[in-house]
Formats: C-alpha cells, structure tokens, sequence
C-alpha cells in the first residue's frame, strides 16, 4: 500500500477536474505549434523550439501552480471535506502534507508531459534528444512547485482570489531579484548591489537552468527571460548551481511549514 494513501486519493479526485484536464491538453496543442513554428523558421530551428517551450513552462507552468495551489486548503476546508479527514484521524500536520504532496504531483506531472512532448518534438524535427530542454523541465518543476506551495500556504488563511495572487508575487519577485543579482554581479546598481545581494541570500529565487541562461544571453528567451538592461547595459543570467537548487528545497518546506500553521488555526 502505499505511504500516502489520502494524497493518492486526492490526486485521483483532482486528476479528473476539468480545467487541469484543459490545461494539459492545450499545452500539448502548444508544444504542436511551437513543433510547426520550428519547422517553419528553416532548417528545424532549435532555438524556436527552446523559446516557445521555455514560454510554455513559465506561462503554463504558472497558471498550473496558481490553480493548483490557491485551492490548496481553503476550499475542502470551507466544504467540511478536510474537517471528516480529521474527525476520521488524520491530524491536520499530516492532511497539510499529504494535500500539497497530492498537488505537487500533479504539477510535476503535466510539466513532464509538456517536456516529453517537447523531447518527441526535438526527435520529429530532426535535433534529437534535447538535454538542454530536459534539464530546463526539471528546473522549472522546482521554481513551479514554488508557486504552488506560496499559494498554498497563503490558502490556510485566506481565500482562491488572494492566494493566487500570493503565488504569482512569489514568482514575479523570485525571478526579479535573480535578475537584479545578475545585474549586481556585472556592478550595474551600484551601492544598491549590497542589498541586492542580501535579500538574494536570504529569500527564495528561481532556479536558471544552462539553456534559458544561454538564450537569454543571446536575446533569444522571448518573453521567458527578456534581456535585462540597467541604463543600456545588459546584465546576462547565469546558470543555477546546487545551492540554489537546495535553496529553493528549502523555501518549499519552509511555505509547507507555513500551510501547517495556517491550518492549525483554521476551522474546519
């Protein structure tokens, strides 16, 4: 049996909702596009490839967490079915962990369904595997999962509408001050790159993988990683080492830590 049995069940229930349904279908109809727009740039061009499914996993990738992460907590908890989870003996430390490890999951999961596609789209194009874009996935399940558990923990406490706005300001300042730290490495900001510097170390961040790091230096990320250009100098990104991606681990037990305190004061 497994572990987990109350996230398997969970996980199963939320599997058939239809928006992630929808959500998964029309990102693979994406990676399709992004395929035939490879195609059509001449000679299978991988960098269009790369772009559109670095795009893909930013954009989609949020709208997946936020969705997934914003209902978390509060919406079983209003409806009474987290309240029979624990009249049943499941303590809410345990009915926390095994929610956003059910959520969780599923995000990983329509991730790695959009980077298979992406890897079938390499091999069907003529590039072969695309390691680049495979570690790239894997970067952007960690920054995601950060979102999602953001959401979810301001879920303990509030309700969809604030949370999802919790989840989308972690992420906007998560990449804001990798971004300004780029810019604070290049001595761009001045005195100003000290305390750049501080908040980096002590507040979550995104990871960077080598591809997007690379695209962007060449200005070929779109919208997933504009240039940065701090009064007509541009500041390149460079690529998350391990202590970034430990970092981020920690930041999301720490806001799976603050799920749990939110609903020890919840009523269910």
């Amino acid at each position: 049996m497994s572990a987990f049995p109350t996230a398997m069940a969970l996980a199963a229930r939320l599997a058939r909702r239809g928006w992630l349904r929808g959500a998964l279908a029309l990102g693979l109809l994406a990676v399709a596009v992004i395929a035939i727009g490879s195609a059509l740039a001449g000679s299978a061009d991988r960098d269009t490839l790369q772009r559109g499914m670095a795009e893909l996993l930013v954009i989609g990738g949020i709208v997946v967490a936020v969705g997934l992460g914003s209902t978390a907590l509060n919406r079983d908890s209003d409806s009474g079915h987290h309240g029979l989870l624990v009249a049943a003996g499941l303590h809410r430390p345990r009915l926390v962990a095994e929610v956003l490890l059910a959520r969780t999951g599923l995000l990983v999961g329509v991730l790695a369904a959009w980077g298979l596609a992406g890897q079938l789209a390499s091999l069907a194009l003529g590039l072969g595997p695309d390691g680049p874009l495979a570690l790239h996935t894997l970067a952007m399940m960690e920054t995601q999962a950060l979102v999602l558990l953001a959401a979810a923990a301001a879920s303990s406490v509030v309700g969809p509408g604030a949370s999802a706005v919790v989840g989308v300001a972690v992420f906007t300042f998560a990449q804001a001050i990798v971004n300004l730290k780029a810019a604070a490495d290049e001595d761009l900001l001045g005195t100003a790159g000290r305390a750049v510097g501080a908040t980096y170390a002590l507040l979550p961040r995104t990871v960077t993988s080598p591809m997007i790091a690379d695209l962007q230096a060449r200005d070929q990320a779109g919208i997933a990683a504009p240039q940065i250009d701090i009064n007509g100098n541009v500041a390149t990104l460079a690529a998350s080492g391990a202590g970034t991606v430990a970092w981020v681990i920690l930041w999301c037990g720490l806001l799976g830590v603050m799920a749990v305190g939110g609903m020890r004061r919840r009523t269910l």
